[in-house]
């Protein structure tokens, strides 16, 4: 006669249970799961949008991030820098010298027409710099960054911010 190694049923659920419960709790304990007040992100509906891929949390894991473009005025410097971690390149918006109460943007344009297609955003005394986004060899990516009062204020390339890059 064989007998099987079964657990009894009510321990089987609990085991079941606390998986759930795990995954559940290390989903909500994800940084890229939920925007908090000091961090805002936006998609513009259309093409450029619809080729979204996925943002870098946290880009100050990338080791030696280089600055592409910086641009200094009254608010401060909005920089764009870019670095490669584990095998993607990603660049992202760095403010400095900027009031803790304004926010740096990071604008994506993904069709080329340079419209921001996809931003994000973060108040700036909460850090001073956003998630990063994937570069690409297409013409049709392009970056740039700004300092602005609001977090739905756009850049304004040579004012509040970057030229695209």
């Amino acid at each position: 006669m064989h007998t099987r190694n079964r657990l009894p049923g009510a321990l089987r659920r609990t085991a079941a249970v606390a998986a759930a419960a795990a995954t559940a709790l290390a989903l909500l304990a994800s940084p890229a799961a939920a925007e908090s007040a000091d961090e805002r992100t936006g998609a513009r509906s259309g093409e450029g949008a619809s080729a979204q891929q996925t943002w870098l949390y946290d880009p100050a894991v990338v080791p030696n991030p280089r600055t592409s473009l910086a641009y200094s005025f009254s608010r401060g410097t909005a920089q764009i820098r870019f670095g490669t971690y584990n095998g993607t390149q990603y660049g992202w918006g760095r403010a400095l010298n900027a009031n803790a109460d304004h926010w740096i943007r990071f604008e994506v344009d993904n069709n080329g027409d340079r419209r921001w297609d996809l931003y994000n955003a973060w108040r700036i005394g909460a850090r001073i710099y956003t998630r990063g986004y994937p570069t690409s060899s297409s013409s049709a990516r392009a970056f740039r960054a700004c300092i602005v009062v609001n977090p739905g204020d756009g850049c304004v390339s040579g004012g509040n911010g970057t030229y695209w890059w």
